[in-house]
């Protein structure tokens, strides 16, 4: 990645994270955005899924109440990262379920994510990884793709990756020609990133303990994605 975007990246003040789910911001760009948040910066969250497929037995937590549950936890995050101001969207599809590319329920995402975009006029945009092994992060990536050129906004692109160096396949990872790694030091922030990390309850502790077969990040998870160092990706064909 050149000096002038490694500069612009340090500089953004406007900045769009499209989610997969509500604490794929956190765990993904949590550092930056602790950072660029005490530089000043604004964002744009917008959370693709609900989030409330991660306990699908539950009794106690039925979908209704564990998606809003999650939508508070990620207000709450951005609050413990010093981003707590907003906006926020929500688009509340449901995750493991997305609507096909291209159906209507898929085309209204997609319109409403363009029109937020445009309206904010971000000068830096953080998206899923494209092949990040999880088919949310990589629907919410060709989403995020297809709203952006709708919306006509040409800002500096990078992805994160949650899940890629724990799952990924070889073909998952970025080729040698087609992105360049982004290493940030958080050192700094690296404690309001944990503390977002453990506002997300539903996902880390046992609060929900109706339901022995329901998601919930491990401790090796949190720890490798609560190092002092967050690595995004700029795609070199990207357009910015």
């Amino acid at each position: 990645m050149t000096k002038d975007r490694l500069a612009r990246l340090g500089e953004s003040r406007k900045i769009l994270i499209v989610a997969p789910h509500p604490d794929d911001e956190t765990l993904g760009c949590g550092g930056l955005i602790a950072t660029l948040a005490r530089r000043g910066a604004s964002f744009q969250v917008v959370f693709v899924t609900d989030g409330g497929a991660s306990h699908p037995h539950s009794v106690s937590w039925p979908r209704p109440r564990l998606a809003a549950r999650r939508q508070w936890e990620a207000c709450e995050a951005l609050r413990r990262l010093g981003a707590g101001a907003g906006p926020w969207a929500f688009l509340g599809l449901h995750d493991a379920a997305m609507p096909r590319a291209r159906s209507p329920k898929w085309d209204g995402a997609v319109a409403q994510l363009a029109t937020i975009a445009h309206e904010f006029q971000p000068d830096l945009a953080l998206l899923p990884w494209r092949r990040d092994p999880h088919c949310d992060h990589r629907d919410s990536w060709t989403l995020a793709q297809a709203a952006v050129a709708r919306s006509l906004i040409f800002p500096l692109t990078l992805e994160y990756a949650i899940w890629l160096d724990e799952l990924g396949a070889p073909d998952d990872y970025p080729r040698a020609d087609e992105a360049e790694p982004v290493t940030l030091d958080i050192a700094a922030v690296i404690t309001a990133k944990r503390a977002a990390v453990a506002a997300y309850t539903t996902q880390t502790t046992s609060l929900i303990n109706d339901d022995p077969a329901g998601f919930r990040l491990t401790a090796s998870t949190i720890a490798r994605l609560t190092r002092p160092a967050e690595t995004f990706w700029w795609c070199r064909h990207a357009g910015d």
